[in-house]
């Protein structure tokens, strides 16, 4: 039997949830190449390389994104390699406000994919990212065919995107 004195507790402590969460929030919409981009993108989190506590004799292992990158060629052009930027953040110590996200990445690395794209078809490279606690944006900046010829990004914004939202805390092995 509910005694009469804890409704209004049950209130007091309702209030605030139902509050929060009837207020509406600003979600950011993925980014997907601009239609002169020669190549499809999409990026998938994996699952987080896990970070070792240290008991004073072994090294604490650095945080880690691990990105599933898959590229579509849209072209007839054989793909060898191609070189993205990607950006996000560091472990470095920080406060965000999530209502006003305007802290911008502290962190990009250029990356080398080497691969082989047949004309009109798709790939798919693992990469570990290390120190990123989060990725936030991946351009491409230029893709080498196999004939030697090499197309270069206009600007960052031509083939650049956001990783899916889906992100993975803990694989099953």
């Amino acid at each position: 039997m509910i005694r009469p004195g804890i409704l209004p507790l049950v209130l007091l402590f309702a209030a605030p949830i139902v509050i929060a969460q009837s207020k509406s929030t600003v979600l950011t919409l993925p980014r997907t190449p601009d239609a002169s981009c020669p190549i499809g993108m999409q990026a998938r989190h994996g699952a987080g390389i896990p970070v070792g506590m240290n008991a004073g004799r072994s090294p604490i292992t650095p945080p880690a994104q691990r990105i599933h990158l898959t590229m579509t060629n849209l072209l007839a052009h054989e793909i060898v390699s191609a070189q993205f930027v990607v950006h996000g953040y560091s472990n470095k110590r920080r406060a965000m406000n999530l209502a006003n996200s305007s802290s911008n990445p502290d962190l990009a690395k250029t990356v080398e994919v080497v691969l082989n794209v047949k004309g009109k078809s798709e790939a798919s490279s693992d990469l570990s990212l290390s120190r990123f606690t989060a990725v936030t944006s991946i351009d491409l900046s230029s893709i080498t065919y196999a004939d030697g010829n090499t197309w270069h990004t206009p600007s960052p914004e031509t083939c650049s995107i956001n990783p899916d939202s889906l992100m993975l805390v803990a694989s099953t092995q």
